[in-house]
């Protein structure tokens, strides 16, 4: 069944089908996902609400049983490898070292796939190449068995395995539990397509990996025919006594490079549940400007770490975790097979009946390993579907938020709108939403404007933050330069500075940038990214709008005196000094330049009945959004004059 198990499930489902479906050339549930409501809006044929909603829904989850699985891998794979250590050394020890090789396999994440895959590619080849040696000489070593083991392939013999013989029905099916162990990471295999492409991967299986596979499988079978005794660790039982170092260090060092091509799937669905805006802000580092799709989170990188490392000192052996080992995978495996189904029928545009032939068999597959794996929730299986069902939480919370959120932004913007249209109706500027709201507001106000230029993150380029109004309502007055700025991000490497910056210059002081960075361009403190941009734009600028002038330093240059760097709580105040003085000028201090960030705090509306479920999940987005990567950190504005304003925010 093994044997069968690698050539339908890896072989001819993911290799051949399912990595055939790939967006911008990312796999994984979230790419399906993504053909399927790309391919609505193409053909004109939209995705109902529901169907939109389950396809989403199906795509988090595929990510939250992939880290699930992810949280298991690694160990297993690390203490599997651990075994075959010819020394008498106590279990302690093992985890020890298991703990010091996992925490070396997180360490290098942050040098990127590409140079993880100058070393693995080398020692995945030894391995393979000597798995292959080794199997091949047990079947000649045991060439009764060989035969024996040779005629199992056919495939009469997997249906006499069903049918007759002392493991027959119930057995056999329960059986499956352990053949699956032969096949997880086929999930992660998918998830990789954007770190090396469909023709390296499938290159790979068939000409090097299933090969070699099928061969070590045959001689460990063989060797088990001739001594059952080494049925609880057949790898190295069937590995001759002088060779057990070798292959031990080299089965560490296949495990890391193995627990790596987990890691770095998961980083890509990641980075694909950011985009569809179903986890918060978190930090994305490309490690390869040439392929998108090599990225490293540190956050997830550092959080599935200790998982892993709980797993391993909680566990302590590859038999206790082997034992939470398949439930999410298989699961994972029946996910992408409701949405190969709908990718058939709705982005290929299959018939019912060649959908069906092609799909039903695989999905009784996948039903068959997935229902032989149930029964392990009542042993240890249970860890990783709690991890997984508290993340598609997470994520799902998440996404309800967002949407709440931004249907309350659709009303105020309706109502502003609304107020805008009937004559001598101003916005309140301490309410204000849109650009034409506040050019309206600032144009009726008599509101105090000080010789300070402001820098107000807006994460859309048409709405006004919510910090720009409190900062009116906390202060009295407003700056005579207001920028506010949106970043973002393009789907190619690079951006060069003729096309970084859009500007729109707007009534009363008011300016609009959006900044386009690429994908590889990391926006920390020590690039000053985003300080060089403005400092660029507003020195193109300045001689038409004077008021840029005091950005124009933003990038170190050209400083008029040392006094750069001031208490956040100082540009604060000096945003409300002065008065008309220095509107009346038109003149603005070098020096007086102060990024506006929001921390929001979101809460129930005070006036409407909600339920304590409602209440809950308010109070997961607020811990969710609170403990995102900050506006700060995120743009690099670390050590600047900024100012961060809290708001409440209703949901």
């Amino acid at each position: 069944m093994i044997f069968w198990a690698l050539t339908f499930v890896v072989g001819f489902k993911y290799v051949c089908i399912v990595m055939s479906v790939s967006h911008h050339g990312e796999g994984g549930t979230f790419a399906m996902t993504s053909k399927i409501l790309e391919s609505s809006e193409q053909d004109g044929k939209p995705v109902g609400k529901t169907m939109r909603a389950a396809v989403t829904f199906l795509g988090m989850l595929g990510l939250a049983l992939l880290a699930g699985d992810g949280c298991i891998t690694p160990p297993v794979s690390v203490l599997g490898a651990l075994n075959g250590i010819p020394l008498a050394i106590s279990a302690d020890a093992q985890v020890a070292i298991a703990v010091v090789v996992l925490l070396f396999v997180f360490l290098v994440q942050r040098r990127g796939s590409d140079f993880i895959g100058r070393i693995a590619g080398p020692v995945m080849i030894v391995w393979f190449a000597a798995i292959a040696a080794l199997g091949i000489y047990n079947l000649f070593q045991h060439p009764g068995a060989a035969k024996l083991v040779a005629h199992g392939l056919n495939p009469s013999c997997l249906v006499s395995f069903w049918t007759q013989g002392r493991y027959r029905g119930a057995d056999a099916w329960r059986s499956l539990a352990g053949v699956v162990l032969s096949v997880t990471g086929a999930e992660a295999l998918y998830a990789d397509l954007g770190h090396f492409g469909r023709g390296p991967i499938s290159a790979a299986w068939f000409g090097l990996v299933y090969p070699c596979l099928v061969v070590q499988y045959m001689g460990q079978a063989a060797s088990l025919c001739v001594n059952g005794r080494g049925v609880n660790n057949p790898f190295f039982q069937a590995v001759p006594r002088e060779m057990l170092w070798p292959m031990t260090i080299l089965a560490v060092f296949a495990a890391v490079i193995a627990s790596q091509a987990m890691i770095s799937g998961l980083f890509s669905l990641l980075a694909q549940a950011q985009a569809f805006k179903l986890v918060p802000r978190i930090l994305v580092l490309h490690t390869n400007p040439d392929q998108q799709g090599q990225v490293y989170i540190p956050e997830a990188n550092w959080a599935l770490c200790i998982a892993c490392l709980a797993m391993t000192i909680g566990f302590k052996s590859s038999d206790s975790l082997a034992g939470a080992y398949g439930i999410t995978v298989t699961s994972t495996f029946l996910i992408s097979s409701i949405l190969l189904w709908t990718v058939m029928r709705r982005v290929w545009g299959w018939r019912m009946l060649p959908a069906l032939l092609l799909t039903v068999p695989i999905a009784v597959v996948d039903a068959a390993l997935w229902s032989a794996n149930v029964l392990k929730i009542v042993d240890s299986g249970w860890v990783p579907v709690v991890i997984s069902v508290c993340l598609c939480f997470l994520m799902h919370t998440y996404q309800w938020g967002r949407g709440r959120e931004e249907s309350v932004m659709a009303r105020q913007l309706e109502a502003e709108t609304s107020e805008l249209q009937r004559q001598g109706a101003p916005v309140a500027l301490a309410t204000v939403a849109t650009l034409p709201g506040l050019q309206a507001a600032l144009d009726h106000s008599l509101l105090a404007r000080t010789g300070k230029a402001a820098v107000f993150l807006t994460p859309y380029e048409w709405r006004v933050p919510r910090t720009l109004g409190a900062l009116a309502s906390l202060l009295g007055s407003l700056p005579q330069t207001i920028v506010l700025l949106s970043v973002s991000f393009e789907a190619v490497p690079f951006i060069s500075d003729e096309h970084r910056a859009a500007f729109t210059a707007l009534s009363s002081g008011v300016y609009s940038v959006v900044l386009y960075f690429g994908y590889a361009e990391p926006l920390v403190a020590g690039t000053r990214a985003v300080h060089k941009a403005l400092a660029r734009l507003a020195r193109e600028h300045c001689d038409e709008h004077p008021g840029l002038r005091s950005l124009t330093t933003l990038d170190g240059e050209n400083e008029a005196s040392p006094m750069a760097s001031r208490e956040a709580g100082a540009s604060a105040a000096e945003l409300g000094a002065g008065g008309r003085g220095a509107a009346a000028s038109g003149t603005t201090d070098l020096q007086g330049s102060t990024f506006v960030v929001s921390k929001v705090h979101y809460a129930c509306f005070p006036d409407a009945k909600h339920g304590w479920w409602n209440r809950v999940r308010v109070a997961v987005y607020r811990f969710l959004v609170t403990n995102a990567r900050s506006s700060i950190r995120f743009l690099g504005l670390e050590g600047e004059e900024t100012v961060e304003i809290s708001v409440v925010r209703f949901v």
